[in-house]
């Protein structure tokens, strides 16, 4: 999110000037973004909407096609051309090169996740998040449209996050910097006839800023005691607790939701499938998904036959027929989490 917010700023700030060498930064920061995360991808299709939107309308108005209510390109299509090739060379720099676009097409590909994991799926509108999300958007598309002359950017930047954005929960940071991006700019542009706030007037700001963050920080009970009351309520601490104090031989079957944490909190323990991405496949996730539920083809599951020991959430359908199974018995329950071992 941070590097895709560096990378907006630097279109937005070079679009302003019409300067390109603001943008010469760019191959240095998707550098480093392709080797940490994925979604690097974000930001090289931004800065292809980016390059394609100033080359379509100097095209255009190479053949005098320029419609009155968009703003004109100020900034070379060429160098924008060599800049986005620069940058897609500078995301095969690294010990994957060019085998993390193989990457992004698998996960673009998979059907599972976007069917049956929540953060993947559509905004369901039973959140106050998800209005405001929806509110942030149309705030940005009036900022935008309200111009004399439309930045045709922004407003197929904020068209393409929001679709991606209202399809995808999990995607609605996307949505978000890029509207607030908008907005803020929308903002500067009236600003910047107005003078600058004195000193005093930004020592102020500070001092209020500071007070704000003292006082909300000091009710969010973020200290020790706050962060295990959290991670106690939602994953099972206590089960792993008991398992460290009454060691079984695994291997070790875990529910889908917790493999990140069991990787992190019982690392003894290898776990049977982490569902924070999507590294087996669809077939090995829909095989984990139908266990869970309690399908009757549970009892030809390889992961779960071969298991040692089973860590499962209490309310899951298999914790309910694993309790009849004779090849299992529960050892630990709790009001969260439940344990079993083989016969």
């Amino acid at each position: 999110m941070i590097l895709f917010a560096v990378t907006l700023t630097l279109l937005l700030e070079s679009q302003r000037p019409g300067r390109t060498d603001i943008l010469y930064w760019l191959p240095l920061v998707f550098l480093v973004w392709a080797n940490c995360h994925i979604q690097f991808v974000y930001g090289i299709f931004v800065l292809g909407l980016f390059t394609g939107v100033h080359l379509l309308q100097q095209l255009g108005a190479h053949f005098g096609v320029t419609p009155a209510v968009a703003q004109p390109s100020t900034l070379p299509a060429r160098k924008l051309i060599l800049i986005f090739v620069a940058c897609l060379l500078a995301t095969c720099v690294g010990p994957y090169s060019y085998h993390l676009y193989a990457v992004v097409f698998g996960y673009a590909s998979s059907k599972f996740p976007y069917t049956y994991i929540r953060e993947f799926q559509a905004l369901t509108f039973r959140a106050l998040s998800h209005y405001l999300e929806l509110l942030l958007a149309g705030a940005a598309f009036f900022a935008v449209g309200r111009k004399r002359r439309i930045d045709l950017f922004k407003l197929a930047l904020l068209t393409v996050t929001s679709v991606i954005a209202f399809r995808t929960m999990r995607d609605s940071w996307f949505l978000c910097i890029a509207a607030g991006a908008c907005i803020a700019d929308s903002w500067r542009e009236e600003a910047s006839r107005e003078p600058d706030e004195t000193l005093p007037e930004k020592a102020g700001l500070a001092v209020a800023l500071a007070l704000i963050l003292f006082l909300v920080a000091r009710n969010t009970a973020f200290d020790t005691r706050g962060l295990d009351d959290a991670m106690s309520g939602w994953f099972p601490v206590k089960a792993v607790n008991f398992l460290r104090q009454n060691p079984q031989p695994g291997p070790l079957y875990n529910t889908f939701d917790w493999g990140g944490f069991l990787t992190w909190y019982m690392p003894d323990y290898p776990v049977a499938i982490d569902g924070r991405t999507d590294l087996y496949g669809d077939e090995i996730d829909m095989r984990f998904f139908r266990s869970e539920k309690g399908d009757e083809s549970y009892i030809d599951d390889p992961y779960l036959n071969e298991s040692g020991v089973v860590l499962l959430q209490k309310t899951k359908p298999l914790a309910a027929v694993l309790n009849a199974d004779q090849r299992f018995q529960k050892i630990y329950e709790d009001p969260l989490a439940v344990v079993f071992v083989r016969r």
